[in-house]
Formats: structure tokens, C-alpha cells, sequence
């Protein structure tokens, strides 16, 4: 292998674990103040894609369509808490605490069933967001890097910073750690538990729409991706530590770096391997790489 396509990979590897990041950070957020998962984040992302895609193809202007995917996550995520979280709390739960696994579940498997009604089972090739055309160019120190991974990578950069200043400096990213901490508690100190809810599973569903918007020009979108961006996210969270959002960012890297030179020395079998490595990792240090960082409510 080459310095060239050393580094190309490295980029490619980079702009993909970048992705998954903002996916697992959705996930990240939900199980901080529910002890819950999202088992169709993946699909929301799909259902980003798909969105994003059809309108641009039909003309419509990125900043245009990058507010449509948002508002349309910001329903799907309330809906999701409405539907298939809430009466869980409210009916209470037979099946151990763990119903929220099938109804996250149902609900991923009817996104896939409407999109697939629309848009056929056949993977489609989504027009690129910071370029005029697919596969543009630019040189940096001597090495071709396509310019939507360099874009994608700065956009996912962003997104992260933000969401860490979110959750670390703002008062609704205090009453996310208070819920976290404990509901009962929070609610005696005067936090809107029901809506600190809401907020995280709609907060959820905008970074998978995000994430959607942004991984269509790098990978074809077909309705049932969505599975294997929820593991590849779980995955990712895994390895940073489920309670570190520093973490997660630092797994999303790995993960995707090496799932760019895994796939160049195998393509048949390339995105099996990381996720071997992952089982592996978990079996001698099941908290991930980085230790869990407590919550500071007070």
C-alpha cells in the first residue's frame, strides 16, 4: 500500500466514523436520561437519507432540504417517544423492563415498509451536497481527497462540538444529567421530566437525520441500511464507553478508520472484521476503552 492511498483511506475512514459518531451519539443521549435505546436509529438515518435525496433531486436547495430532514426528524422523534416509549411508563411493563426493544423495533421495521413502497427495495445514489458533481477532487499535499468527505468531516465535527456544549453548558443539557440521575429527584428540583424526554428522543432523531443528510453522497442509500448503522453506532458506543461522549467521538474514528482498511484488504468481508474486534475489546474490557464519566448534577 502506498502513502497515497494510505492517507485517502485514512480520510474516507475518517468522514464514515464521523457519521457514525452522530448516530451513536442519538443513542448515547436516549439510554443517558431513559436507561433506553432507539433500535431504529439506524432507520431514522435511512429515513434522513431518503428524504434528503428526493429533495434534491427534485431541485430543491441543500440549507432547504437540511431544515425539511430536521423538522421531519423533530416529528418522527416525538412521535417515537409518544407511541412507542411513553405507554411503557404509563401501562407498565411485563416483559422485564425491556418492551421498548420491540416497539423501537416495530417502529424501524414500518419506515422501512413506507420507504420501500416509494422508493423500491434498490439502492439509490443521492446528488452530492458541497460539490456541483460526485467524485470531485482536490489535492492536499499531494494526496486526491474527494471534497464532500472533507465537507462531511468538518459538518460532523461541528455537530459534535455543539452537541458537547450543549450537554455540558446549557440548562437543558443539566436537566438531561438530572433526569439521568434520577427522575424522582429532578422533578422535586423543578425539571420537566416528561419534557426532558421528549427532548432527548427528538435530539436523537435530528442527529440520525443529520447523519442521513450527510452519508448520501458517500454511500448508496437502500431502506434496509438501517440496521447496520445501528449496529455499527452501537458498535461505536460500545467502544468509547456508553456514558463518555468524548468517547464515543474517539470510537467513532477508530471504527471507521478501520473499517476503510479492513474493506480495502478484503472487500468480500471488510465490515466483518471491525466488528469481530469490537467483540473481542468488549470481552477484556466490557465498559469500552475510556472509563465512564460520572455525572455532575449538582
Amino acid at each position: 500500500m502506498s502513502l497515497t492511498n494510505a492517507l485517502q483511506l485514512l480520510v474516507s475512514g475518517v468522514a464514515m466514523g464521523a457519521i457514525y459518531t452522530l448516530t451513536a451519539k442519538g443513542l448515547f443521549i436516549a439510554h443517558l436520561a431513559t436507561h433506553r435505546l432507539n433500535f431504529g436509529q439506524g432507520d431514522f438515518l435511512m429515513v434522513g437519507a431518503f428524504v434528503s435525496m428526493g429533495l434534491m433531486l427534485a431541485g430543491v436547495p441543500a440549507p432547504v432540504v437540511l431544515v425539511a430532514v430536521l423538522v421531519a426528524m423533530s416529528i418522527l422523534g416525538y412521535l417515537l417517544e409518544r407511541i412507542a416509549i411513553r405507554p411503557l411508563d404509563r401501562g407498565g411493563d411485563q416483559t422485564g423492563g425491556y418492551a421498548w426493544v420491540l416497539t423501537t423495533a416495530g417502529v424501524a421495521l414500518i419506515l422501512q415498509n413506507v420507504v420501500e413502497l416509494y422508493w423500491g427495495k434498490s439502492a439509490q445514489y443521492a446528488p452530492p451536497i458541497f460539490s456541483q458533481a460526485r467524485d470531485v477532487v482536490v489535492q492536499v499535499a499531494g494526496v486526491g481527497i474527494f471534497v464532500e468527505e472533507i465537507a462531511i468531516i468538518v459538518a460532523a465535527f461541528a455537530i459534535v462540538a455543539l452537541f458537547y456544549v450543549f450537554l455540558f453548558r446549557s440548562r437543558w443539557g443539566k436537566a438531561i444529567y438530572a433526569v439521568a440521575f434520577n427522575q424522582d429527584a429532578a422533578a422535586l428540583l423543578g425539571v420537566n421530566v416528561r419534557a426532558t424526554v421528549i427532548l432527548v428522543f427528538v435530539l436523537a432523531a435530528l442527529l440520525a437525520g443529520i447523519s442521513g443528510f450527510l452519508v448520501g453522497p458517500l454511500v448508496s442509500v437502500n431502506p434496509r441500511m438501517g440496521l447496520v448503522f445501528t449496529i455499527k453506532a452501537l458498535a461505536v458506543a460500545s467502544i468509547g464507553g456508553f456514558a463518555n461522549p468524548v468517547g464515543i467521538l474517539a470510537g467513532g474514528i477508530l471504527f471507521g478508520v478501520a473499517e476503510a482498511f479492513s474493506n480495502y484488504w478484503d472487500s468480500d468481508f471488510g465490515d466483518l472484521y471491525p466488528l469481530i474486534a469490537v467483540l473481542a475489546l468488549l470481552a477484556f474490557k466490557p465498559a469500552g476503552l475510556f472509563s465512564q464519566r460520572a455525572a455532575d448534577v449538582r
